[in-house]
């Protein structure tokens, strides 16, 4: 099964970070870009589930949708749906 998650400041409640994953891939702070990890350690984080999906595909849209939404305040470097935060996507 396949998920897509979030990541909250624990300092002000904001989500920073939209991501897809599996198993324990939510809690993972390996992969992740300089950005997120400086305000992991300014802030400190709390993962938060937010869909469960059949297929990776599904996951990957609605990955896609949600940094779309929440653009401008995450420090995700891509647009999603690609499985790679260090493609570059959008500052």
């Amino acid at each position: 099964m396949f998920y897509t998650y979030a990541h909250v400041r624990n300092d002000t409640g904001q989500i920073f970070y939209i991501g897809k994953g599996t198993g324990r891939r939510m809690y993972r702070k390996e992969a992740r870009n300089n950005h997120w990890h400086n305000v992991v350690a300014k802030a400190g984080y709390s993962p938060l589930l937010l869909a469960n999906w059949k297929t990776e595909h599904e996951a990957y849209e609605h990955e896609k949708l949600l940094i779309q939404c929440f653009k401008g305040l995450l420090v995700n470097q891509s647009l999603g749906g690609d499985g790679n935060d260090a493609s570059g996507g959008f500052s």
